[in-house]
């Protein structure tokens, strides 16, 4: 969760950037001629009801004398989730009666899947259609990213897909000269933390390691405000449910535990979609699993039906 969490930080920081990139690659042809300079860009508030339901960023087009002002919608996902087409259609209606503008969607898939749900762009029932823009980050080309430092954490995953271990060094490597390249030691510290984190979607831990050292995240504010975003939402959903469940991610205790606690919250907030409100022995049981267990989880979870399928894989 903390990943996600600094997705959102990297948009709150660079909107104009992402805006410029993402509008390049996820079918916005209509949207040719819009790129503006990054004054024109304002991160907007993201919920949508009174049900404290969230987008991931939304960005204002503030508009010229030949545009008007247009949303950009980003969904930023590591997994596969099959409801996304119904989602998105939802944050669609939800953010054109708060603001009556244009709104080209985009969602961002970080991690590499062979899932063809992250080939799904549209919900068609019926009558009813409604397309969005996707992008598969491991699929696109690395350069424009690492042309803009503010992206460097996302060209980190660009194009990982069918290189060797010596290619996938050299990758990293060229995006840690990139990173130690930029002049403001601040701004250095920032995107080296983001680089750091989300490589763990696709590097082993002692491949980032050797060019990212861990070190660099206590100095990262970029990613302190992610955890602490985190541990906030998970405090606050813990007092609303009564009951002391918020989790304390510190950043004493290194990215490994902050990946353990992403799959849990994730698969922890999936498996009601599936398999209906849970027992306390069923969430016990799945707090329990180990990070591989979890992630094994998060895949078998799209085939539940019902509380039995939960209890008969938990039970193998």
């Amino acid at each position: 969760m903390a990943i996600d969490e600094f997705c959102k930080q990297l948009v709150r920081s660079n909107p104009a950037a992402m805006a410029d990139w993402l509008l390049g690659v996820s079918g916005g042809e209509d949207y040719a001629g819009l790129i503006a300079p990054g004054f024109y860009w304002q991160l907007i508030d993201t919920e949508l009801a009174a049900e404290t339901q969230r987008a991931d960023s939304v960005i204002l087009h503030a508009g010229t004398a030949t545009k008007p002002n247009q949303l950009l919608h980003l969904e930023f996902q590591s997994r596969p989730d099959r409801q996304m087409p119904e989602r998105m259609l939802e944050y669609w209606i939800r953010l054109w009666r708060l603001h009556s503008k244009p709104i080209h969607q985009v969602v961002l898939y970080l991690r590499k899947t062979n899932s063809p749900l992250v080939r799904v762009d549209e919900l068609q029932v019926g009558e009813t259609r409604h397309g969005y823009g996707v992008v598969r980050l491991w699929e696109q080309d690395p350069l424009p990213l690492l042309q803009n430092p503010a992206l460097l954490p996302l060209a980190t995953l660009a194009r990982k897909a069918g290189r060797s271990t010596s290619a996938d060094a050299e990758h990293l490597a060229l995006v840690a000269d990139r990173v130690a390249a930029i002049k403001n030691p601040v701004l250095q510290k920032e995107i080296a933390g983001g680089c750091h984190l989300l490589a763990g979607l696709g590097f082993s831990q002692e491949l980032i390691n050797a060019y990212f050292t861990m070190g660099i995240l206590d100095d990262s504010v970029t990613y302190q405000a992610a955890v602490a975003e985190y541990t906030r939402r998970g405090r606050l959903e813990g007092e609303r449910q009564g009951e002391e469940r918020g989790i304390q991610l510190g950043l004493n205790q290194g990215l490994n535990q902050g990946i353990q606690q992403e799959a849990q919250c994730l698969v922890l907030r999936l498996l009601p979609r599936r398999c209906g409100q849970l027992s306390h022995e069923q969430e016990l049981a799945v707090r329990a699993l180990p990070l591989e267990k979890l992630e094994a989880l998060a895949e078998a979870l799209l085939d539940f039906d019902g509380p039995e399928a939960l209890d008969a894989w938990l039970a193998v």
